[in-house]
């Protein structure tokens, strides 16, 4: 590791911490500064009068601190107001702003993943009822997705209620408008961007399957129509990153550009200013994201060094750039993209070098060299990735090695085919089918690997977790190293083997308990409630023909619940309504599902029609369910009890919720939507409900139950699918006294996360991911 320049590692590093600490305590960092700028003045004369190097770094790091300090307590009161909190929180704002980025899909979101759409914006005056409050800040939009494209840089009012969140957030404000209106647009240097970036969008749309979803994020980072399946495939085999416009991608322009200037002859200085034009368009087009600024900067510092003659070293730039960028916006310390982009950066700079070295010892140089670039940078992100999800892939490095040679050639060529656009779409075609084809391999590959056996091992999360992940990484790094002395080759060798025990000590405390409750899940289960938060997944299967009722709000979530079981393909789907906790995460089966019976759109509700729409665009069969229809499932019989079709006052929403009974297995089954008291009452005067063995309890077990049904039914066991501590404090005392009325044994995701049920021959059996006492499983949740 001889020959790597860290003296401005040390000043990064601790203005980054500097940063990270004060976002939470603005008030001290004019202190701070203060301080710093003092000590930084004494250690300089020290340093001078006794000529001490020692001196002068620690003269660079107070004056890094310092920066850093001062640059907090400025932008702070700006980016949130004093007043904001008390005026704003809870109340009917107006905004005018500037949007920041393009409209996305707000899956998750208050109000659901279909009709709705998150955006973000820099608010430079704010008004609520007579009061004006004046800075830039920054703000979360949602709003309905019907309404128009907006534009990058264009002025908007929006109109809405608002929710602040803490000085630390990146978002100080989040508003879920009710309107939004331009009132001017975009500036020239960012109307073109916005215009080739919808004709790019337009011509890629008709690139078929996951090839066409993916070329834009590996174009220019546009991941709006990756699916959340996709989506999952990509993080869970470590190939994200690539369609995150970063270092790469700024290489290649800078080199292209750089190529360009020399063949037509152009003077050094004038091919840096090419370069830096080429890269600012760039930049400009795929919009500055953390990891886009990082890589900018960084890959700016370089072209300048070498256009004044003074070519430098990747790492001091890549710790200049930190500095710069934690100046300019310290909000970025607490940014996962931009640590991410910086570790990998780091470790691609300093690890992957030595790390090749010693491979060759035992593998080729073309092979030792493909490792080690992945693997250095698959292991120093680790520590920041368990943060966002405790597991570790096991083919992650294995994947990228397969997937980055595909990447460039994607990358490369797509960017070609979108700057023809402009000019003729079927000039770009070409070459944009030939890019599908590198970006097609690479979604190939990540879903392969994450179909694979055991492809994510959990890990401790948390701080525990990284602590962990950290004394791995610098052990690793040691033993890279080459120490001269016999001393250092001891510590080394102790190091490593403390490290190894470490890591299999806790590998079996954290794997240990996960491996042994996979072993445990029954493999001829019959209903599945998977633990999605505060809403209905069920899943009822018969062999290997799967039926899910409901699909929970978050795709991410119902996808990790599929996988946990191990489906891959849905004879049938059953949308009871379409409120958002029933129908958040439709994304994520859309285009696995046969057939779908789905409740009746409630009249106007355009966001139920586009969720009935996007079925039908997946090749599914629909129909809408009522009372009556009836089919199979392996050898499950099913059938519709409600809605009726003559009861119009309870034909949509929680009232008309689609209401299926299951027969087979020796037991029957009763799942009851999100009915409330009425409609079960009237479930019962349109025919007599035979005794139940398995209910799933209506409205995630609110108060407004039937007495009379759960009376009558008799159910022996009751299935509650809530979130833990949600806000409406489901499972509720009215639901859980009904159901200990009727003797009936209770099963609460909110406690014991996914449940599986178990029927031979009609006697039912329970397994769940997570065990809580029979007094708990009778205490009603808390708001």
């Amino acid at each position: 590791m001889r020959g790597v320049d860290l003296r401005l590692a040390g000043p990064a590093a601790a203005a980054w911490l500097a940063a990270g600490v004060l976002l939470a305590r603005p008030g001290a960092a004019w202190w701070c500064a203060a301080a710093c700028l003092v000590l930084a003045v004494c250690g300089a004369v020290i340093g001078f009068l006794r000529r001490s190097r020692l001196a002068g770094l620690v003269v660079l790091v107070l004056a890094a601190i310092g920066l850093a300090a001062a640059a907090t307590a400025i932008a702070a009161p700006v980016r949130h107001p004093p007043a904001l909190d008390a005026a704003a929180d809870g109340h009917t704002v107006a905004l005018v702003a500037t949007v920041d980025s393009g409209a996305r899909a707000a899956a998750g979101s208050p109000f659901g993943g279909g009709d709705r759409v998150s955006f973000r914006v820099t608010a430079t005056e704010l008004t609520v009822g007579r009061e004006r409050i004046t800075g830039r800040i920054p703000a979360l939009a949602y709003a309905s997705r019907s309404g128009r494209a907006l534009q990058i840089g264009e002025r908007v009012r929006i109109s809405g209620t608002a929710k602040s969140g803490p000085p630390a957030d990146d978002v100080a404000l989040i508003v879920y408008a009710d309107a939004v209106h331009e009132t001017a647009p975009p500036p020239a240097w960012l109307a073109w961007s916005d215009g080739l970036r919808a004709r790019f969008d337009a011509a890629t749309a008709r690139l078929p399957g996951d090839g066409g979803e993916l070329l834009p994020g590996l174009v220019i980072g546009d991941e709006t129509r990756v699916g959340a399946d996709l989506d999952s495939a990509m993080k869970a085999a470590s190939l994200s990153h690539l369609t995150a416009v970063s270092g790469s991608n700024c290489a290649v322009i800078i080199a292209g550009l750089l190529a360009l200037g020399a063949a037509v002859g152009l003077p050094r200085g004038w091919r840096a200013a090419l370069a830096l034009a080429g890269l600012s368009g760039f930049v400009v087009l795929v919009t500055p994201g953390a990891s886009v600024l990082r890589a900018a900067v960084m890959a700016a510092i370089v072209v300048l060094g070498t256009a004044l003659g003074r070519p430098g070293r990747a790492v001091p730039a890549l710790a200049l750039a930190v500095l710069v960028l934690l100046v300019q916006n310290p909000w970025l310390a607490r940014d996962y993209g931009f640590a991410l982009s910086v570790v990998a950066t780091a470790a691609l700079l300093v690890l992957a070098p030595p790390l090749a070295r010693r491979l060759e010892r035992w593998l080729p140089r073309w092979l030792a060299l493909g490792l080690s670039v992945p693997l250095a940078a698959q292991l120093a992100c680790q520590p920041v990735l368990v943060l966002l999800n405790p597991t570790v892939p096991l083919y992650g490095v294995v994947a990228n090695v397969l997937a980055e040679p595909a990447a460039p050639l994607a990358t490369v060529i797509g960017l070609i085919g979108c700057l023809l656009v402009p000019l003729s779409t079927q000039l770009a075609a070409p070459l944009l089918w030939a890019a599908w084809g590198p970006a097609s391999w690479i979604a190939g590959i990540a879903r392969t690997s994450t179909g694979l056996p055991a492809s994510a091992l959990p890990w401790p999360g948390g701080v525990a977790g990284f602590g962990l992940a950290t004394v791995l990484i610098v052990a690793l790094v040691a033993v890279v190293a080459r120490p001269r002395t016999v001393r250092g080759r001891r510590v080394r060798g102790a190091t490593a083997g403390a490290s190894a025990l470490l890591l299999v000590a806790a590998l079996g405390l954290q794997a240990g308990p996960a491996i042994a409750a996979k072993a445990a899940m029954p493999r001829d289960w019959v209903v599945g409630l998977c633990d999605i938060g505060q809403g209905d997944a069920i899943v009822v299967r018969d062999g290997a023909s799967y039926a899910l009722i409901d699909t929970g709000p978050d795709p991410k979530a119902l996808t990790a619940c599929l996988h946990q079981l191990g489906i891959r393909r849905l004879a049938l789907l059953v949308l009871t309504h379409y409120d958002a906790d029933h129908v958040g995460g439709l994304d994520a089966v859309a285009g696995i599902t046969n057939t779908a019976v789905i409740g009746t759109p409630p009249p106007g509700d355009a966001a139920a029609a586009r969720r009935v729409e996007e079925l039908r665009e997946h090749g599914v069969r629909t129909r809408f369910g009522l009372r009556g229809d009836q089919g199979s499932l392996g050898g499950l019989r099913w059938q519709v009890l409600w809605p009726d079709g003559v009861h119009p006052d309870m034909s949509t929403s929680n009232e008309g919720g689609v209401t299926l009974e299951v027969e087979g297995h020796g037991i029957r089954m009763l799942f009851l939507a999100d009915l409330d008291e009425k409609a079960q009452d009237a479930v019962l005067a349109d025919g007599a409900l035979p005794r139940v063995d398995v209910v799933k309890v209506a409205h995630h077990g609110s108060a407004d139950q039937s007495a009379r049904l759960y009376g009558l039914i008799h159910a022996r066991l009751g299935l509650i699918s809530s979130g833990l501590g949600n806000s409406y404090g489901h499972p509720t005392a009215k639901a859980l006294a009904l159901l200990r009325a009727a003797g009936t044994q209770l099963a609460r995701t909110d406690l014991e996360g996914t449940v599986l049920v178990t029927a031979r021959d009609g006697a039912l059996a329970l397994w769940t991911q997570k065990k809580a006492t029979d007094a708990a499983l009778w205490t009603p949740a808390r708001r």
